[in-house]
């Protein structure tokens, strides 16, 4: 039985931290919404209420039920906060821009000649 009590120990001992964490979360968040700031529950409202258009335009496409609400959700959240849609959007730019650059050097790295590739039909040509 030894292994198996070692085993659920260190298995305690790992989730015992992350528990508590969360824990900690849902208590923060009942009080936040125990009293939250004024307009909250308004603008909580107005940013589901784009979510839900977004789900009920999204008819067919997996992909759009996704984006769909995702974005409208966003453009409304944008408006009651836009100084942390700022803040996200210089982010976000700055990942896509990086995304973008490693994509487009990937790419060049396919289309350019490998060496060795050059060096053989150089000694193919010699011989005939």
């Amino acid at each position: 039985m030894e292994p198996y009590t070692a085993w659920c120990q260190d298995l305690y001992a790992k989730a015992k931290p992350k528990l508590e964490k969360a824990v900690e979360h849902g208590r923060e968040g009942y009080e936040f919404l125990q009293k939250p700031p004024a307009g909250f529950y308004p603008r909580l409202g107005v940013i589901s209420f784009a979510g839900i258009i977004g789900l009920f335009l999204a008819r067919g496409s997996k992909i759009k039920k996704l984006v769909y609400p995702a974005v409208l959700m966003g453009i409304g959240t944008s408006m009651y906060y836009p100084q942390q849609a700022v803040d996200i959007a210089k982010v976000a730019g700055t990942q896509l821009y990086d995304w973008s650059l490693q994509g487009y050097i990937a790419v060049e790295a396919l289309w350019k000649d490998n060496p060795k590739k050059k060096k053989s039909e150089e000694k193919g040509d010699k011989v005939l």
